[in-house]
């Protein structure tokens, strides 16, 4: 009779302890509804230690971001990246973190990962485009306030002809290829969307 009792036993904890890391995420979302960000934080971290999972470090990563601790929140993110369920939208968040620390190379990376795991995802496509536009805007003044400074022994850098590419870097993906093939395979899944209403309506 002995071993019966300690299996319920086991079996109770295990049953109480995954009751009580709904009970903190529960506690953890509401907070995070309210903007009540360091609350949240520590509700998800009681969820994540009682029950581990890519979903509780989603949680809590998302968290700690929306609380300021973005190198904390960026390396809890970590299991969630590599959930196939969670991937985009970590890789959006952990994209946002570094967005607003103007790390841009990081958020322009983390950008595109989430358009390689979600073609669709609107969020990542938007805010790839702000940080590409605000990269942009970043480098043309640094080139502004660079070009007084030229003497007759440092050449002005060239402008890009009109009607060139410019070619990326090695080792960098090409940005605007990218972002256009994200726009094209939008179009095209509204064309197909269209067309399946189409269909439906036939024989009416």
């Amino acid at each position: 009779m002995k071993p019966l009792v300690i299996l319920a036993a086991i079996s109770l904890g295990a049953f109480l302890r995954d009751t009580n890391s709904h009970a903190a995420s529960a506690r953890g979302a509401q907070a995070y509804a309210k903007q009540q960000y360091a609350q949240s934080v520590q509700s998800f971290t009681r969820a994540n230690a009682l029950a581990p999972s890519a979903q509780s470090a989603f949680n809590l990563g998302t968290a700690q971001i929306a609380a300021g601790q973005r190198e904390q929140g960026s390396t809890t993110l970590q299991p969630a990246l590599r959930d196939p369920q969670l991937r985009a939208d970590a890789f959006f968040n952990r994209g946002n973190s570094a967005f607003a620390a103007k790390a841009l190379d990081h958020a322009i990376a983390d950008y595109i990962e989430a358009l390689r795991a979600n073609p669709h995802h609107a969020g990542a496509k938007r805010n790839l485009e702000l940080a590409l536009a605000r990269k942009q805007a970043d480098q043309q003044s640094t080139r502004g306030g660079q070009q007084g400074g030229h003497g007759k022994n440092n050449p002005q850098p060239q402008p890009q002809q009109p009607g060139t590419k410019s070619s990326p870097k090695p080792g960098q993906p090409d940005l605007s290829a990218l972002l256009r093939s994200v726009q094209q395979q939008e179009q095209e899944e509204i064309r197909r969307m269209k067309a399946r209403a189409g269909e439906g309506r036939v024989g009416w």
